[in-house]
Protein backbone atom coordinates (compact mmCIF):
# COMPACT_ATOMS: atom_id res chain seq x y z
CA UNK A 1 0.00 0.00 0.00
CA UNK A 2 3.05 1.94 -0.09
CA UNK A 3 2.36 5.74 -2.29
CA UNK A 4 5.04 7.51 -3.97
CA UNK A 5 6.21 10.26 -1.88
CA UNK A 6 3.91 9.77 1.37
CA UNK A 7 5.18 8.01 4.47
CA UNK A 8 3.20 4.94 5.66
CA UNK A 9 1.37 5.06 9.15
CA UNK A 10 0.01 3.25 12.01
CA UNK A 11 -2.93 3.89 14.37
CA UNK A 12 -2.52 2.23 17.26
CA UNK A 13 -6.61 2.69 19.02
CA UNK A 14 -9.34 2.22 16.29
CA UNK A 15 -12.51 3.30 18.04
CA UNK A 16 -11.97 5.94 20.19
CA UNK A 17 -12.31 9.13 19.36
CA UNK A 18 -8.57 10.25 19.04
CA UNK A 19 -8.00 7.66 16.77
CA UNK A 20 -10.83 8.36 14.74
CA UNK A 21 -9.49 11.92 14.88
CA UNK A 22 -6.27 10.72 13.16
CA UNK A 23 -8.24 8.66 10.33
CA UNK A 24 -10.02 11.16 9.31
CA UNK A 25 -7.15 13.56 9.09
CA UNK A 26 -4.63 11.34 7.50
CA UNK A 27 -7.29 9.87 4.75
CA UNK A 28 -6.46 12.77 2.19
CA UNK A 29 -2.92 13.72 3.92
CA UNK A 30 -0.44 14.52 1.03
CA UNK A 31 2.75 13.41 3.21
CA UNK A 32 0.77 10.68 5.36
CA UNK A 33 -0.78 7.58 4.46
CA UNK A 34 -2.56 5.11 7.28
CA UNK A 35 -1.56 1.59 5.99
CA UNK A 36 -2.62 0.05 9.52
CA UNK A 37 -5.42 0.41 12.62
CA UNK A 38 -4.62 -1.96 15.67
CA UNK A 39 -6.99 -1.93 18.23
CA UNK A 40 -8.68 -4.18 21.02
CA UNK A 41 -10.19 -7.41 21.10
CA UNK A 42 -13.84 -6.74 19.87
CA UNK A 43 -12.55 -4.93 16.82
CA UNK A 44 -9.85 -7.50 15.67
CA UNK A 45 -9.97 -8.77 12.50
CA UNK A 46 -13.24 -6.16 11.29
CA UNK A 47 -12.65 -3.53 8.62
CA UNK A 48 -12.36 -0.18 10.07
CA UNK A 49 -15.27 0.94 7.61
CA UNK A 50 -17.31 -1.58 9.82
CA UNK A 51 -16.92 -0.15 12.93
CA UNK A 52 -18.97 2.39 14.72
CA UNK A 53 -18.08 5.86 13.66
CA UNK A 54 -17.74 8.15 16.57
CA UNK A 55 -17.84 11.56 15.35
CA UNK A 56 -20.38 14.19 14.40
CA UNK A 57 -18.68 14.64 11.39
CA UNK A 58 -19.85 12.41 8.24
CA UNK A 59 -17.53 9.34 8.05
CA UNK A 60 -14.87 9.79 4.95
CA UNK A 61 -14.88 6.87 2.31
CA UNK A 62 -11.85 4.66 4.59
CA UNK A 63 -9.13 1.95 3.26
CA UNK A 64 -9.97 -1.36 3.02
CA UNK A 65 -7.92 -2.00 6.09
CA UNK A 66 -8.73 -5.02 8.74
CA UNK A 67 -7.59 -4.19 12.22
CA UNK A 68 -4.88 -5.82 14.38
CA UNK A 69 -4.44 -6.94 17.69
CA UNK A 70 -1.45 -6.65 20.21
CA UNK A 71 -2.26 -10.47 21.40
CA UNK A 72 1.32 -11.18 19.47
CA UNK A 73 3.41 -8.08 19.54
CA UNK A 74 6.20 -9.95 17.38
CA UNK A 75 3.83 -10.84 14.88
CA UNK A 76 2.17 -7.09 15.16
CA UNK A 77 5.95 -5.91 14.93
CA UNK A 78 6.62 -8.36 11.75
CA UNK A 79 3.84 -7.43 9.81
CA UNK A 80 3.47 -3.49 10.30
CA UNK A 81 7.41 -4.14 9.00
CA UNK A 82 6.46 -5.82 6.09
CA UNK A 83 3.71 -2.84 5.42
CA UNK A 84 7.19 -0.48 5.84
CA UNK A 85 5.24 1.96 8.56
CA UNK A 86 7.46 4.04 9.73
CA UNK A 87 4.99 6.63 12.28
CA UNK A 88 2.63 4.72 14.72
CA UNK A 89 0.32 7.52 16.14
CA UNK A 90 -0.89 6.10 19.49
CA UNK A 91 -4.22 6.74 21.15
CA UNK A 92 -4.52 3.94 23.71
CA UNK A 93 -4.78 3.81 27.93
CA UNK A 94 -1.71 4.35 29.82
CA UNK A 95 -2.10 0.54 31.02
CA UNK A 96 -1.25 -0.31 27.92
CA UNK A 97 1.03 2.08 26.82
CA UNK A 98 3.13 1.90 29.16
CA UNK A 99 4.69 -1.45 28.28
CA UNK A 100 3.80 -1.81 24.19
CA UNK A 101 4.88 2.43 22.77
CA UNK A 102 8.61 1.65 24.23
CA UNK A 103 7.97 -2.26 22.13
CA UNK A 104 7.63 -0.36 19.30
CA UNK A 105 9.80 2.60 19.90
CA UNK A 106 12.62 -0.13 20.46
CA UNK A 107 11.48 -2.14 16.82
CA UNK A 108 12.19 0.89 14.69
CA UNK A 109 8.87 3.05 14.80
CA UNK A 110 8.47 6.67 15.44
CA UNK A 111 6.21 6.73 18.02
CA UNK A 112 3.54 9.50 18.54
CA UNK A 113 1.96 9.23 22.16
CA UNK A 114 -1.17 10.44 23.80
CA UNK A 115 -0.65 8.52 26.99
CA UNK A 116 -0.18 10.44 30.11
CA UNK A 117 2.20 8.05 31.45
CA UNK A 118 5.32 9.47 29.37
CA UNK A 119 5.08 13.06 29.47
CA UNK A 120 7.37 13.72 32.65
CA UNK A 121 9.93 11.36 31.92
CA UNK A 122 13.32 13.03 31.10
CA UNK A 123 14.45 11.51 28.39
CA UNK A 124 11.18 11.19 26.08
CA UNK A 125 10.10 14.63 24.66
CA UNK A 126 6.54 16.21 25.80
CA UNK A 127 6.64 18.38 22.21
CA UNK A 128 3.73 20.76 21.16
CA UNK A 129 5.25 21.83 17.70
CA UNK A 130 4.53 25.57 17.16
CA UNK A 131 5.96 26.03 20.92
CA UNK A 132 8.70 23.78 21.87
CA UNK A 133 9.82 21.44 18.62
CA UNK A 134 13.81 22.47 19.97
CA UNK A 135 12.98 19.48 22.49
CA UNK A 136 13.20 17.23 19.88
CA UNK A 137 16.79 16.82 20.43
CA UNK A 138 15.96 14.55 23.10
CA UNK A 139 15.42 12.02 20.98
CA UNK A 140 19.23 11.58 20.44
CA UNK A 141 19.70 10.40 24.27
CA UNK A 142 16.99 7.89 23.63
CA UNK A 143 17.73 4.05 23.24
CA UNK A 144 15.42 3.18 20.62
CA UNK A 145 18.02 2.42 17.57
CA UNK A 146 16.45 4.02 14.38
CA UNK A 147 12.90 4.51 16.57
CA UNK A 148 11.55 6.88 19.27
CA UNK A 149 9.03 7.73 21.15
CA UNK A 150 7.88 11.35 21.87
CA UNK A 151 4.63 12.57 24.36
CA UNK A 152 1.63 14.62 23.35
CA UNK A 153 0.82 16.82 26.26
CA UNK A 154 -2.69 17.13 27.65
CA UNK A 155 -5.20 18.10 25.43
CA UNK A 156 -6.01 21.50 27.45
CA UNK A 157 -2.20 21.89 28.10
CA UNK A 158 -1.82 22.42 24.33
CA UNK A 159 -4.18 25.82 23.68
CA UNK A 160 -2.93 27.12 27.61
CA UNK A 161 1.24 26.29 26.74
CA UNK A 162 0.56 28.38 23.46
CA UNK A 163 -1.63 31.81 24.71
CA UNK A 164 0.28 31.79 27.87
CA UNK A 165 4.34 31.34 25.55
CA UNK A 166 4.50 34.66 23.79
CA UNK A 167 2.90 36.85 27.29
CA UNK A 168 5.88 34.63 29.32
CA UNK A 169 8.78 35.09 27.00
CA UNK A 170 8.61 38.85 27.13
CA UNK A 171 6.81 40.02 30.53
CA UNK A 172 7.24 38.81 34.68
CA UNK A 173 4.36 37.08 35.48
CA UNK A 174 3.61 36.82 39.34
CA UNK A 175 0.88 34.51 39.71
CA UNK A 176 -0.94 33.14 36.94
CA UNK A 177 -4.74 31.55 38.25
CA UNK A 178 -6.42 29.06 35.22
CA UNK A 179 -10.18 27.94 35.58
CA UNK A 180 -11.21 25.36 32.77
CA UNK A 181 -14.14 23.63 31.38
CA UNK A 182 -13.71 20.76 29.62
CA UNK A 183 -16.08 18.96 27.40
CA UNK A 184 -17.24 15.56 27.23
CA UNK A 185 -15.46 14.58 24.73
CA UNK A 186 -11.92 15.10 26.60
CA UNK A 187 -12.76 12.03 28.87
CA UNK A 188 -12.99 9.61 26.08
CA UNK A 189 -15.84 8.32 23.57
CA UNK A 190 -17.78 6.46 26.87
CA UNK A 191 -18.06 9.99 28.33
CA UNK A 192 -19.75 11.80 25.26
CA UNK A 193 -21.93 8.78 24.68
CA UNK A 194 -23.02 8.77 28.27
CA UNK A 195 -23.50 12.39 29.02
CA UNK A 196 -25.45 12.31 25.34
CA UNK A 197 -27.67 10.12 27.00
CA UNK A 198 -28.99 12.30 29.86
CA UNK A 199 -26.68 10.38 32.26
CA UNK A 200 -25.42 12.62 35.47
CA UNK A 201 -22.01 13.11 34.81
CA UNK A 202 -19.29 14.41 37.64
CA UNK A 203 -17.88 17.48 36.90
CA UNK A 204 -14.49 16.68 38.71
CA UNK A 205 -11.97 15.71 36.78
CA UNK A 206 -9.66 13.58 38.96
CA UNK A 207 -5.26 14.15 38.63
CA UNK A 208 -6.41 17.15 35.77
CA UNK A 209 -4.97 20.34 37.67
CA UNK A 210 -1.92 18.42 38.84
CA UNK A 211 -1.37 17.26 35.26
CA UNK A 212 -1.96 20.95 33.86
CA UNK A 213 0.70 22.22 36.16
CA UNK A 214 3.43 19.74 35.96
CA UNK A 215 3.30 19.76 31.65
CA UNK A 216 3.15 23.55 31.75
CA UNK A 217 5.89 24.09 33.93
CA UNK A 218 8.15 21.32 31.45
CA UNK A 219 6.74 22.47 28.19
CA UNK A 220 7.36 26.24 29.36
CA UNK A 221 10.40 25.74 31.20
CA UNK A 222 9.10 28.58 33.23
CA UNK A 223 12.26 29.03 35.38
CA UNK A 224 14.62 29.27 32.34
CA UNK A 225 12.62 32.60 31.71
CA UNK A 226 12.57 33.66 35.08
CA UNK A 227 15.42 31.97 37.40
CA UNK A 228 14.37 33.35 40.82
CA UNK A 229 10.74 33.55 40.42
CA UNK A 230 8.35 30.46 41.46
CA UNK A 231 5.66 30.88 39.58
CA UNK A 232 2.33 30.70 41.56
CA UNK A 233 -0.20 28.33 39.55
CA UNK A 234 -3.41 28.07 40.63
CA UNK A 235 -5.73 25.61 38.68
CA UNK A 236 -9.41 25.18 38.78
CA UNK A 237 -10.80 21.86 36.29
CA UNK A 238 -14.54 20.88 35.43
CA UNK A 239 -15.87 18.98 33.10
CA UNK A 240 -18.97 20.21 31.61
CA UNK A 241 -21.65 18.58 29.60
CA UNK A 242 -20.51 20.33 26.31
CA UNK A 243 -19.53 17.49 23.50
CA UNK A 244 -16.67 19.36 22.03
CA UNK A 245 -14.23 22.05 22.52
CA UNK A 246 -12.70 23.16 25.80
CA UNK A 247 -13.16 26.29 26.94
CA UNK A 248 -10.41 28.24 29.93
CA UNK A 249 -10.20 31.92 31.38
CA UNK A 250 -6.92 32.82 32.55
CA UNK A 251 -6.24 35.66 35.13
CA UNK A 252 -2.62 37.08 35.41
CA UNK A 253 -0.77 39.43 37.61
CA UNK A 254 2.27 41.11 36.47
CA UNK A 255 5.27 43.39 37.96
CA UNK A 256 4.75 46.05 35.49
CA UNK A 257 1.78 48.11 34.06
CA UNK A 258 0.25 46.54 30.66
CA UNK A 259 -2.41 47.86 28.02
CA UNK A 260 -4.23 45.32 25.78
CA UNK A 261 -2.55 46.69 22.68
CA UNK A 262 1.49 45.37 24.25
CA UNK A 263 -0.83 41.94 24.52
CA UNK A 264 -2.78 41.29 21.37
CA UNK A 265 0.69 42.31 20.03
CA UNK A 266 2.53 39.71 21.82
CA UNK A 267 -0.04 37.03 20.40
CA UNK A 268 0.04 38.53 17.27
CA UNK A 269 3.52 38.67 16.04
CA UNK A 270 3.62 35.05 17.78
CA UNK A 271 5.69 32.53 15.31
CA UNK A 272 8.09 30.07 15.74
CA UNK A 273 10.45 28.09 12.45
CA UNK A 274 7.82 25.89 11.98
CA UNK A 275 5.76 28.46 10.15
CA UNK A 276 8.54 28.73 7.88
CA UNK A 277 8.45 25.11 6.85
CA UNK A 278 5.27 25.20 5.17
CA UNK A 279 3.67 22.08 7.58
CA UNK A 280 0.01 21.12 6.15
CA UNK A 281 -1.28 21.74 9.34
CA UNK A 282 -0.35 24.76 10.20
CA UNK A 283 -3.07 27.64 10.11
CA UNK A 284 -2.30 31.01 8.89
CA UNK A 285 -2.98 32.73 12.06
CA UNK A 286 -1.83 30.87 15.53
CA UNK A 287 -4.37 32.29 17.16
CA UNK A 288 -7.89 33.77 16.04
CA UNK A 289 -9.54 37.11 17.99
CA UNK A 290 -12.84 36.85 19.21
CA UNK A 291 -15.18 40.31 18.97
CA UNK A 292 -18.08 39.71 21.78
CA UNK A 293 -18.60 37.02 24.00
CA UNK A 294 -16.62 33.62 23.53
CA UNK A 295 -18.44 30.54 22.22
CA UNK A 296 -16.89 26.76 23.18
CA UNK A 297 -19.75 25.07 20.26
CA UNK A 298 -18.49 27.54 17.19
CA UNK A 299 -15.07 29.14 18.06
CA UNK A 300 -13.71 25.68 18.33
CA UNK A 301 -13.31 25.07 14.53
CA UNK A 302 -10.50 28.81 14.21
CA UNK A 303 -8.13 28.20 11.97
CA UNK A 304 -10.16 28.36 8.38
CA UNK A 305 -13.38 28.89 6.83
CA UNK A 306 -14.40 25.24 7.07
CA UNK A 307 -15.68 22.73 10.03
CA UNK A 308 -14.43 19.57 7.36
CA UNK A 309 -11.27 18.21 9.32
CA UNK A 310 -11.22 15.32 6.46
CA UNK A 311 -10.29 17.84 3.80
CA UNK A 312 -8.97 20.60 5.72
CA UNK A 313 -5.74 20.35 7.76
CA UNK A 314 -5.91 23.70 9.61
CA UNK A 315 -9.67 23.64 10.67
CA UNK A 316 -9.72 23.85 14.13
CA UNK A 317 -5.64 24.41 14.37
CA UNK A 318 -5.99 27.95 15.63
CA UNK A 319 -6.89 28.69 19.14
CA UNK A 320 -9.27 31.58 19.61
CA UNK A 321 -9.06 34.39 22.22
CA UNK A 322 -11.49 36.69 23.35
CA UNK A 323 -12.72 38.66 26.67
CA UNK A 324 -9.64 40.09 26.90
CA UNK A 325 -9.54 42.52 30.02
CA UNK A 326 -6.56 44.86 31.24
CA UNK A 327 -6.50 46.91 34.16
CA UNK A 328 -2.65 47.95 35.45
CA UNK A 329 -1.08 44.81 36.45
CA UNK A 330 -4.06 42.54 35.59
CA UNK A 331 -4.85 40.41 32.45
CA UNK A 332 -8.41 38.24 31.97
CA UNK A 333 -9.30 36.67 29.15
CA UNK A 334 -11.05 33.67 27.53
CA UNK A 335 -9.73 30.63 25.22
CA UNK A 336 -11.13 27.99 23.30
CA UNK A 337 -9.69 25.30 21.42
CA UNK A 338 -10.86 22.00 19.96
CA UNK A 339 -9.23 19.60 22.18
CA UNK A 340 -9.77 16.86 19.87
CA UNK A 341 -7.97 18.01 16.89
CA UNK A 342 -5.66 20.85 18.18
CA UNK A 343 -5.67 19.23 21.60
CA UNK A 344 -5.01 16.10 20.13
CA UNK A 345 -4.95 14.30 16.75
CA UNK A 346 -4.21 17.62 14.71
CA UNK A 347 -1.11 18.16 17.07
CA UNK A 348 0.22 15.03 16.36
CA UNK A 349 -0.30 14.99 12.75
CA UNK A 350 1.28 18.11 12.90
CA UNK A 351 4.55 16.57 15.11
CA UNK A 352 4.87 14.23 12.35
CA UNK A 353 5.02 16.92 9.78
CA UNK A 354 7.51 18.45 11.80
CA UNK A 355 9.57 15.16 11.88
CA UNK A 356 9.55 15.08 8.45
CA UNK A 357 10.25 18.47 7.84
CA UNK A 358 13.49 18.03 10.30
CA UNK A 359 14.97 14.98 8.72
CA UNK A 360 14.02 12.94 11.69
CA UNK A 361 11.68 10.74 9.61
CA UNK A 362 12.96 10.33 5.74
CA UNK A 363 9.99 9.40 2.68
CA UNK A 364 12.32 6.50 1.09
CA UNK A 365 10.73 7.93 -2.12
CA UNK A 366 10.38 11.93 -2.14
CA UNK A 367 13.09 14.73 -0.93
CA UNK A 368 11.41 17.31 1.27
CA UNK A 369 11.39 19.87 -1.18
CA UNK A 370 9.28 17.91 -3.32
CA UNK A 371 7.03 17.53 -0.94
CA UNK A 372 6.53 21.31 -0.02
CA UNK A 373 6.64 22.47 -3.60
Amino acid sequence: MTEYGKVNCAILGSRGLVAQRYLQRLINHNWLVPVSVIGSTSTVGQKISDLPWSLDEERPELPEIIVKGLEDIDELINSLKSEKVQIIFSAIPDSVASNVEPILANSGFNVISHASVHRLTNNIPLIIPDVNPDELKLIQSQNYDSGSLISCPNCMVIPLSLVLKPILSELICTSIKIITEQSLSGGGRKLLDSGRKGKIIDSSIPGERESIIHELNKILRLNDYHEDLKLNFEVYCSRVSRDYGHLAEIEMFFDEDINTHKITNLWSKYSTEIQKLKLPSIPANTFTFIDGKINANSHRWVGSETKKPSIDLCSAMSIAIGEIAVSNKKLRFKIVSENTIKGAAGSGVLLAELLLAEGVIHDRNTSLNELIS
